[in-house]
């Protein structure tokens, strides 16, 4: 075998064990193996990156960056998005990714010119539209809010994007003082996923704007009784509602 043939070959088994690698990471993870998924995403992970192949090594810090933020861990998120970023620049899946997990991570408004620079290369992109669009309402700035909120459901989002944007909007629409939608779409959110910690803590904080108080008080004890799943602002934000509703 000549050296040419023996080192394509090489090359050729390093690229298919990197994909075994990363298809008995998505298995484990399917299996609820975290351990397993995490060690097997780590090796896959080397294996792309010794190949320069910045595309593979992108989806992968993608799991990887999932599975952390599924464990809490959005610190750990937030770099592994970063490099995700860093070997595919511009990619607006990528940039999205990196949104959520700054957003999560409890800064909402590095998200949101994450999100901006997600919607320049792809205007879209409606995971990006529903992420800004709920920073927006969260951020008080109801009216750019909606836009952003409606055109995510005209493009179409999975169910759980769904929730949390109808939650959301629910938010806008009652800032601008229309609570009678506001009261719809929210029924329309808490039927989707009454446990939601971010649909809860928006119906604490719609209930507070139409002066109902002790159902204000309730939905933000309920917020901080459900698992978190979307990070320490929630938690920080409802005590801080709570904390003002009783001084």
């Amino acid at each position: 075998m000549s050296g040419v043939s023996s080192s394509s070959y090489t090359v050729s088994a390093m690229f298919s064990r990197a994909h075994k690698l990363r298809r008995q990471a998505e298995h484990a993870k399917a299996n609820g193996d975290h351990n397993a998924a995490m060690g097997a995403f780590h090796a896959a992970l080397s294996a792309f990156t010794q190949l320069e192949d910045y595309p593979g090594s992108a989806k992968v810090l993608a799991e990887l960056a999932e599975l952390h933020l599924a464990a809490g861990d959005y610190a750990a998120a937030v770099d592994l998005r970063r490099q995700e970023v860093e070997r595919v620049p511009g990619d607006p899946d990528a940039l999205t990714g990196l949104g959520y997990a700054q957003w999560f991570n409890g800064s909402p408004a590095d998200a949101e010119v994450t999100f901006d620079h997600a919607l320049n290369r792809d205007r879209k992109a409606a995971h990006a539209l529903a992420g800004r669009g709920q920073i927006r309402a969260d951020l008080g700035d109801y009216a750019d809010a909606l836009p952003d909120l409606d055109h995510a459901l005209d493009l179409g989002i999975t169910a759980d994007d769904e929730t949390s944007v109808r939650s959301a909007r629910a938010l806008a629409l009652a800032g601008l003082g229309r609570f009678d939608e506001a009261e719809s779409e929210l029924g329309a959110a808490l039927d989707g996923d009454p446990n939601s910690p971010r649909s809860l803590l928006r119906a604490g904080r719609i209930a507070m704007m139409a002066g109902r108080l002790d159902q204000a008080r309730d939905q933000l004890r309920r917020a901080l009784q459900v698992p978190q799943s979307a990070g320490p602002l929630i938690v920080q934000t409802a005590r801080r509602i709570l904390a003002m509703l009783d001084d």
